[in-house]
């Protein structure tokens, strides 16, 4: 691996090292502009939200990175000091932890710790920064760690072509026998598509059953792949960040508005990163409801709703 910026810190390389807008921003501020948000008495969603109080029905964050967001606020405590130190609002539930940086799978790996927590599950893979990476000792750890019996995806994995941190064409051979390995294991898997629309598809439509589970996360593609997607593979969701909060992501809330059926959506943060309006900083699972109301704004369903059909996809693909 790659000797980071961190030192020992290096165990947070990660997927977005270096990426704009994806975490460099975010954590400008450990103490300056960025950390606006990151106090209890700002950090309650329900100051912005007040009829999120009413809602029955729970969620799960699908998909965030408890280590980077521990590293990023500086919570030497973990997951207990984030519920301590950060409202979360009544009705969540829990997250699942995605650990996809071959670091996780080391000595600073937390992932056993955090999968002992009654409220956080967890998904294990590569991600294709890290395809250079990938050999036989890194595809056994995964496997072991899919053994837990709180495991429940393999992800993320996929092709990122706006970074290239690996070799694009190293980037499909590790997405293909990821999935080939997901499969043979009966494990849903976890994507991550950046300026790859047309090899994920093909790779996915090459190597995947059409009724396999299979969680798109934090879409930001065209209208035509989400179209596309949902219409090949069955059991595809697609799910959502911060990101369809912000008025310039236009294609991504006309997608969600009138392509995306709602029992096709998931809700994610993919904290430390995209946070909803009005947040800025680091991100953490709490604010899901910002991104939940706006789903319901743009589809002009009862708030309820959202979270009532969304709680049951997640049940559907992570059986959870």
């Amino acid at each position: 691996m790659e000797k980071g910026r961190g030192g020992r810190g290096n165990r947070y390389t990660g997927r977005y090292e270096n990426s704009p807008g994806r975490g460099s921003r975010g954590n400008r501020g450990r103490g300056g502009r960025g950390n606006r948000y990151n106090q209890n008495e700002d950090d309650n969603v329900s100051l912005y939200l007040p009829e999120n109080e009413k809602i029955v029905s729970k969620y799960i964050d699908t998909h965030c990175h408890l280590e980077y967001i521990f590293e990023k606020k500086r919570l030497t405590g973990g997951y207990t000091e984030l519920l301590q130190t950060h409202q979360m609002p009544h009705n969540y539930e829990g997250c699942i932890g995605i650990f996809c940086d071959p670091a996780a799978f080391s000595s600073f790996g937390q992932w056993e710790q955090l999968l002992a927590m009654d409220t956080v599950y967890g998904a294990f893979g590569c991600h294709p920064h890290n395809a250079k990476y990938y050999n036989d000792s890194l595809v056994g750890k995964i496997i072991n760690c899919l053994q837990h019996p709180k495991a429940v995806a393999w992800g993320e994995i996929g092709l990122d072509y706006n970074k290239n941190n690996s070799p694009a064409e190293k980037q499909r051979e590790v997405f293909m026998d990821q999935i080939l390995k997901a499969v043979s294991l009966n494990k849903p898997i976890i994507v991550h598509s950046r300026d790859a629309e047309k090899d994920t598809y093909d790779i996915l439509k090459k190597c995947l059953p059409q009724d396999w589970p299979v969680h798109v996360h934090c879409f930001t593609d065209t209208r035509k792949q989400a179209e596309i997607l949902l219409k090949d593979f069955s059991q595809l969701y697609i799910g959502v960040t911060g990101v369809l909060t912000y008025q310039t992501a236009e294609e991504l809330r006309w997608t969600v508005t009138n392509v995306i059926p709602l029992d096709r959506l998931l809700l994610e943060t993919d904290a430390p990163y995209m946070s909803p309006k009005p947040f800025k900083g680091v991100c953490h699972p709490g604010y899901i409801p910002l991104i939940a109301k706006e789903i319901s704004i743009l589809k002009n369903i009862p708030l309820e709703e959202v979270y009532s059909t969304i709680r049951l996809n997640t049940t559907n693909i992570y059986k959870i």
